[in-house]
C-alpha cells in the first residue's frame, strides 16, 4: 500500500478532458453565455453559420467521442477514454448513465440583449424522437431567466428497447444595477426510464448475421425496466461590501450588436469584499423492475413473479465563503470558505447516511495577461469521511498568436460511492468498508487554433474499486494506472475542404486494464465539403465520417446492478464504423441527414458496444435545428 502510494505521487500525472477557451473575458456580445464559477465569456453564433452538429445526435447533445452507446439512444454508455475526477461532494452516481444529468458545472447562464429561443428534433432509431427547446431573456439588462426542456422516446431494433427521458431546467443569473449583489440558481427535475433486455443471448445470431430482422434475436429478458429520477435545487449569492459601499460606480460598457465585438478596454483597478453562500439540495431515487427467472443465481426475497429493487440518496450542501481580489494589472481571485454536507442513502432493506464539515479555498486569475490560473483545494474535517480531500489545479497561456501551452494537475482522496459499499437487493448482497481511492491525473500540452491540442495525460489510482465477476464492488490490489497522448488537428483547405482528425493512444501499465479496460487507439476522421448555393442563401455540407477503436476486453453490462463489471467474456474492437452525413442551413435553421453505419452487411458483423449489446444497424437519422431572435 505505502509503495503504491509513493510511487501513485511521484507518477502524478492529469486534469480531466480538454476544455474550450472561452471567447471572451467580459461581456462583448449581444449574445452570449457562461458557467458558475468559470472565468470567461462564450458567444452564441447567431448567424448559424457553425454546421458542426453530426456529433450531437445523441441523448446527451454533446459530443460523443470515445462513448459508445448500447443498443438504443438514452441506453447506458461503454466510456472508451480515460474520464475526469468526480467532484468530492458526490457520494452517488448515475453510473453509465451519468452523461444524462444535470450539473452544476455545466449549466449555461445567458446574458441577451433580445429574446432567445431554440429547438431541436432528431428522430430515433426504429422509430421515436429526441426533442430539445429552450428559451432565454434578460428580464431586465442585470437579469437572465432560462427555461428548457428535452424529451426522449426512442425505440431500438430489438426486443423490450425503448428508452424515454424527461428533462426540465429553469435556471436564472441576476446581478444588482452597481453590481454589489449576484445571484446563480436553478432547479432541474429530470426522470429516465429504460426497458432492459440484458442482451442478445446467442451473439453468432448476430455475428454470421442468420437473422436480419432484430426483433427476432432472443434477449435475456422482455419485461424488465429501469428507471432513474434527478431533483436537483441550486443556488449562490453574494454581496460586494466594497462596491456597496462605494460611492461612484463606472458606467458598464454596453453590448454591441448581433455577432459584433470589439478590444476590450484596459481594466480598471478593482477591489473586492465578497461574502457569499451557496447551496445544493439533490435527490436521487433508481428503481429496476425484474421479473425472476434462470439468469440470475440467486433471488433473496422474490422467488416467483414481480419484484423491484431500488435506491434512494439525498445530499444537501451548505457552503458559507469569502472573496477578494488581490492585484490590479495581475488580477486573481481569491476565495475560501468552510461547507457542510448531510447524507442519506437507503432502500427497503436497510438505511445509512452521513454528514462532515469541511474547508475549501480557491485562487483563479491571470498574470499580466501571459497566463491564466485556477486552482481550488477541498477537505472534509469530520465525519466518516473525514481526510477526504481534492486538489487541483491548471495553467494555461498563450505565447505565440493562437499558440498556447497548459498543465493541469489533479489529486483526489474520496471514499467510494454509497452503492460500492452497500447495497441489498433481489438479485445481489453486499456490505463492504472500503477505505478511499487516492487517484491523481497530469496532463500538459500545447494548444492551437480554436479547438486543436496535443495532450500528454497520466492517470493512476491506489485502491480503485470496480465491479467483479459476481457483479460485486472489489478493491484492484495493484495501482491502476494510464498513460495516454490525445491529438486533435481540424484542417480546412481552399474555403471548400474540411478535414476533422481526432486520435487517442493510451497503454495500461501495471496491468490497469484488468481492472480499467480500454483500447489503446480511438480514433474519428471526417472528410466534408462545405459550400454556399444560390447566392449563399443555403449552406450546404457534406460528407462521411470513420470511427475506429481497437479491440479489448470489453467490461459488460449488468441490468442487475446498472453497472458495468469485469466479466473478460471476448473482445470487442478492431473495427470502423463508418457514417455520411449532410446538413443545410437556410434562413435560421438548419437541416441535419445522417446515415449511421453506412458500411454494415459490406464488412463483417462484429460492432459491438460491449458484449451482447451491439451497436445500432445502418439507420437513416433526420432532424432540424432552429433558432429565434425577437
Amino acid at each position: 500500500m505505502m509503495r503504491n502510494t509513493i510511487f501513485l505521487l511521484l507518477l502524478s500525472l492529469g486534469l480531466a478532458a480538454q476544455k474550450t477557451s472561452p471567447d471572451a473575458l467580459k461581456p462583448q456580445f449581444s449574445h452570449q453565455y457562461f458557467y458558475w464559477q468559470q472565468q470567461g465569456f462564450y458567444f452564441i453564433d447567431t448567424s448559424l453559420s457553425s454546421l458542426n452538429w453530426y456529433h450531437q445526435l445523441n441523448n446527451a447533445l454533446s459530443d460523443d467521442y470515445g462513448k459508445l452507446v448500447l443498443m438504443n439512444l438514452g441506453g447506458p454508455r461503454n466510456n472508451l477514454i480515460l474520464q475526469g475526477l468526480r467532484p468530492l461532494e458526490d457520494f452517488q452516481s448515475f453510473g453509465p448513465f451519468q452523461d444524462y444529468f444535470v450539473n452544476p458545472e455545466r449549466v449555461a447562464y445567458y446574458q441577451v440583449r433580445s429574446p432567445l429561443t431554440g429547438a431541436r428534433y432528431v428522430n430515433g432509431y426504429e422509430r421515436g424522437q429526441l426533442f430539445r427547446i429552450y428559451h432565454s431573456q434578460n428580464i431586465t439588462k442585470n437579469w437572465n431567466f432560462s427555461v428548457q426542456y428535452r424529451r426522449l422516446n426512442s425505440l431500438s431494433f430489438y426486443i423490450n428497447d425503448q428508452n424515454k427521458q424527461s428533462s426540465f431546467l429553469i435556471n436564472s443569473h441576476y446581478q444588482s444595477p452597481k453590481g454589489a449583489y449576484q445571484l446563480w440558481a436553478y432547479f432541474a427535475s429530470e426522470k429516465l426510464e429504460l426497458q432492459e433486455n440484458g442482451g442478445i443471448i446467442h451473439d453468432s445470431v448476430f455475428t454470421d448475421n442468420l437473422e436480419s430482422s432484430r426483433t427476432l434475436l432472443i434477449t435475456r429478458f422482455d419485461q424488465d425496466q429501469r428507471a432513474v429520477y434527478n431533483r436537483d435545487y441550486f443556488i449562490d449569492h453574494q454581496i460586494d461590501f466594497w462596491k456597496l459601499f462605494k460611492k461612484k460606480v463606472k458606467a458598464p460598457v454596453d453590448t454591441l450588436p448581433d455577432s459584433l465585438q470589439v478590444k476590450s478596454p484596459e481594466p480598471e483597478k478593482q477591489r473586492s469584499i465578497i461574502l457569499g453562500h451557496n447551496a445544493r439540495f439533490n435527490r436521487r431515487a433508481f428503481a429496476y423492475y425484474g421479473r425472476s427467472n434462470d439468469v440470475y443465481d440467486q433471488y433473496y426475497f422474490d422467488q416467483d413473479g414481480v419484484y423491484t429493487d431500488s435506491l434512494r440518496y439525498a445530499s444537501l450542501y451548505n457552503e458559507a465563503y469569502l472573496q477578494t481580489i488581490i492585484g490590479d494589472s495581475s488580477r486573481f481571485n481569491l476565495k475560501a470558505g468552510a461547507f457542510h454536507q448531510y447524507l442519506e442513502y437507503s432502500n427497503a432493506y436497510f438505511e445509512t447516511g452521513a454528514q462532515h464539515f469541511g474547508v475549501n479555498a480557491q485562487l483563479q486569475g491571470n498574470y499580466k495577461q501571459y497566463f491564466d490560473l485556477q486552482s481550488e483545494g477541498k477537505y472534509i474535517l469530520t465525519g466518516p469521511f473525514a481526510n477526504n480531500f481534492e486538489l487541483k489545479a491548471r495553467l494555461q497561456g498563450t505565447f505565440f498568436k493562437s499558440l498556447g501551452a497548459f498543465a493541469g494537475y489533479s489529486i483526489q482522496n474520496k471514499a467510494p460511492d454509497f452503492f460500492q459499499q452497500v447495497y441489498i437487493s433481489n438479485n445481489v448482497i453486499w456490505n463492504q468498508d472500503f477505505g478511499p481511492v487516492l487517484s491523481n491525473e497530469l496532463q500538459f500540452g500545447l494548444q492551437w487554433g480554436r479547438s486543436n491540442f496535443l495532450r500528454f495525460r497520466t492517470f493512476g489510482a491506489s485502491d480503485y474499486v470496480y465491479f467483479g465477476t459476481d457483479l460485486k464492488p472489489l478493491v484492484a490490489p495493484d495501482l491502476v494506472a494510464y498513460q495516454s497522448i490525445d491529438l486533435k488537428q481540424d484542417f480546412y483547405l481552399w474555403n471548400l475542404l474540411h478535414l476533422d482528425n481526432q486520435v487517442t493512444y493510451q497503454i495500461a501499465l501495471n496491468n490497469a486494464d484488468r481492472y480499467m479496460p480500454l483500447p489503446e487507439w480511438v480514433n474519428r476522421h471526417a472528410l466534408y465539403f462545405e459550400f454556399p448555393m444560390f447566392k449563399r442563401a443555403l449552406k450546404v455540407l457534406v460528407g462521411a465520417e470513420a470511427t475506429y477503436f481497437s479491440a479489448f476486453q470489453s467490461p459488460s453490462y449488468s441490468t442487475a446492478t446498472g453497472q458495468l463489471y469485469i466479466a473478460n467474456e471476448y473482445p470487442v474492437g478492431d473495427y470502423f464504423m463508418v457514417d455520411a452525413f449532410a446538413q443545410f442551413k437556410v434562413a435560421k435553421a438548419v437541416i441535419f441527414l445522417k446515415m449511421q453505419n453506412l458500411t454494415q452487411g459490406m464488412v463483417a458483423y462484429n460492432y459491438w458496444a460491449a458484449p451482447h449489446y451491439p451497436l445500432n444497424d445502418r439507420v437513416f437519422r433526420v432532424g432540424v435545428n432552429w433558432r429565434f431572435f425577437n
